[in-house]
């Protein structure tokens, strides 16, 4: 008897608990934030996702000195079709086409629940269909990046001969002399200072070249008194050459090559196709000023080329408009993103290609909002 009553209230505990579990009414409901009425009354804020497209870029720029003594490359050294000209080229190396998602400022959402459980749910779908308003995994956003290069002002060429470039020269000049009674011509030495001409110096630093490669080919051969070993000889060969480089750049030229990296973003938009393909001029490039904004006049279009797929048309007949608020009162709306081909082209030369899901070209369809506790 002793044991009767706890036994008693014990099983009246059980049956009062498993009672309030059963009267427990789950509710949920959403609606779009521009349509809310009472705002204050809701608890939870989404938005569905849309993607952008990022686009980097890189690119090399070539620039091309003439040398000072390049039309005598071939005079002196037989070397024909040097650069006569200065000039910068661009060509594009490598291009790389990705997506992030970002919040639709469009499709906000007001979610009213009494069951904590559905924050979970938002959590567990944070990289998913739904997207929270405070995820923390949103890449930094960037945006296209340009520098236009300062010209080098010192100068490229400082070693143009192992001579001055101006010389002493005595001349014999005739001076008119007064002698006695009458004038007479007297030659006078005279000395004055000469520029040496182009051609010249030219042909003094080929001169040099051709020494180099004598001296170069005696000590490789043994021709020399002198033999060094080791270290030595390969040291005094890597001299040889670079000075012979140096010579040579006199007539053939410098060429320098820059990397350059830019970024592009761009939001594909429905409303912009023209069918299935949507357009969007994404920056100009010219081959002498190299990669330029859209609005730029310099270059010829690269353009971003999107292709709708379409493969959630399957979905026509489930897709939820959020207007129709009395049909689908309660329930979670989402987004089911599409594929689309994205082609880069440089007039009709296609330079990049890629596939990416954009959750912007999906249908939005929604969810039962009891599914979460059946």
């Amino acid at each position: 008897m002793r044991y009767f009553f706890p036994v008693l209230l014990l099983a009246t505990a059980l049956l009062w608990s498993c009672a309030g579990k059963r009267g427990i009414e789950h509710s949920t409901s959403a609606v779009q934030a521009s349509e809310a009425v009472h705002p204050a009354n809701y608890t939870l804020v989404y938005t569905l996702p849309k993607t952008t497209l990022k686009v980097t870029v890189e690119a090399t720029r070539v620039i091309t000195r003439r040398g000072p003594y390049y039309q005598f490359a071939e005079r002196y050294l037989g070397i024909s079709e040097v650069p006569s000209q200065n000039s910068n080229e661009w060509r594009i190396d490598n291009v790389r086409i990705g997506s992030y998602q970002e919040a639709d400022p469009g499709q906000y959402y007001l979610l009213r629940t009494n069951d904590r459980h559905v924050t979970n749910f938002f959590r567990l779908n944070a990289e998913g269909f739904i997207l929270p308003v405070n995820q923390k995994q949103l890449p930094e956003l960037e945006g296209f990046v340009y520098r236009r290069e300062q010209e080098r002002d010192e100068p490229l060429y400082t070693d143009l001969s192992i001579h001055p470039s101006v010389v002493e020269e005595t001349r014999t000049v005739m001076r008119m002399v007064r002698q006695d009674t009458a004038f007479v011509n007297v030659p006078v030495l005279q000395r004055q200072t000469v520029a040496r001409s182009l051609d010249a110096k030219a042909a003094e630093a080929a001169d040099l070249i051709f020494e180099l490669r004598s001296n170069r080919f005696k000590l490789l051969s043994g021709d020399l008194d002198l033999f060094p070993d080791g270290r030595a000889m390969e040291s005094i060969i890597d001299e040889f050459a670079r000075l012979e480089r140096e010579y040579l750049d006199l007539f053939t030229g410098k060429i320098f090559e820059q990397s350059h990296q830019f970024t592009f973003e761009y939001t594909p938009d429905p409303d912009a196709a023209e069918g299935n393909i949507e357009n969007h001029v994404l920056f100009r490039l010219s081959d002498t000023d190299g990669i330029l904004p859209a609005g730029d006049s310099g270059g010829r279009p690269v353009s971003l080329e999107l292709t709708r797929e379409r493969k959630t048309d399957v979905l026509r007949g489930l897709e939820t408009a959020p207007e129709r608020k009395g049909e689908n009162a309660g329930n979670l709306f989402y987004r089911i993103p599409d594929v689309a081909g994205v082609r880069l082209t440089d007039g009709g030369e296609t330079i990049a290609r890629s596939r990416v899901l954009v959750s912007q070209y999906g249908r939005v369809v929604s969810l039962p909002a009891n599914f979460l506790w059946e």
